[in-house]
């Protein structure tokens, strides 16, 4: 005679609650992956319940300023996978760079508390901005550079992949020869004695690391 014995599996799922973290009711996907916790002038990101960046306020300040001033986003930090950014919006995005449109969550940018303002001092209107970028193979690339008619400037450069990228903004009322185009048989030695300038300074303005190299095409910030 066979006995039957019917087991039955209890399964209780426990949903752990790490305290001081926020929980956000959001409809960005991000909203189940991202937790943060405000600290003492700062705020503490998670990523699935693990921290993954931290940032202060002070490090959003500038960022967020800018992004405003110029109505473009702009990065705050990286550490590792995860990226906070600063959006035109006044808000802040936080995501993984592999994913950043599916993984992303949007918060406020006074959810740990008001972020300071930094007024730059006067600065004369105009100037020069520059941006490039080149990839040598898959990745992707940002370059932004722009000086606003008050003088505030914002540059970023950032490279995924294989490649670089340049960015530079000038405030100070540069005049339309504030750029010079490498020619053949230049160097920077030439270029600086005709705009009335030194070579450590062109090379500095445009972080040159051995200002023997140069190459046609190649373009010159001028100061």
């Amino acid at each position: 005679m066979r006995r039957v014995t019917n087991f039955r599996v209890l399964v209780i799922w426990v949903l752990v609650f790490v305290p001081g973290l926020v929980y956000a009711q959001s409809n960005y996907p991000g909203a189940a992956l991202f937790r943060y916790a405000c600290q003492e002038n700062g705020i503490q990101f998670y990523y699935q319940e693990a921290p993954a960046l931290q940032v202060t306020l002070n490090d959003i300040a500038a960022p967020l300023a800018s992004a405003i001033s110029v109505r473009h986003n702009l990065p705050i930090k990286t550490a590792g996978e995860i990226s906070l950014w600063a959006l035109q919006s006044n808000e802040l995005q936080i995501h993984r760079n592999a994913d950043p449109d599916s993984s992303k969550m949007v918060y406020s940018s006074t959810i740990c508390g008001e972020i300071a303002s930094s007024t730059p001092a006067p600065q004369p209107a105009g100037g020069v901005a520059l941006a490039y970028v080149q990839l040598d193979g898959p990745g992707r690339a940002l370059a932004l550079a722009a000086v606003t008619a008050s003088g505030q400037v914002a540059a970023y450069a950032q490279v995924l992949g294989s490649g670089y990228a340049l960015a530079l903004a000038q405030s100070g009322g540069a005049a339309a020869g504030g750029i010079h185009v490498v020619q053949p048989g230049e160097n920077l030695f030439r270029i600086a004695l005709r705009y009335g300038t030194t070579v450590s300074i062109l090379a500095a303005l445009n972080h040159i690391s051995n200002p023997r190299l140069i190459y046609v095409g190649q373009t010159i910030v001028l100061p």
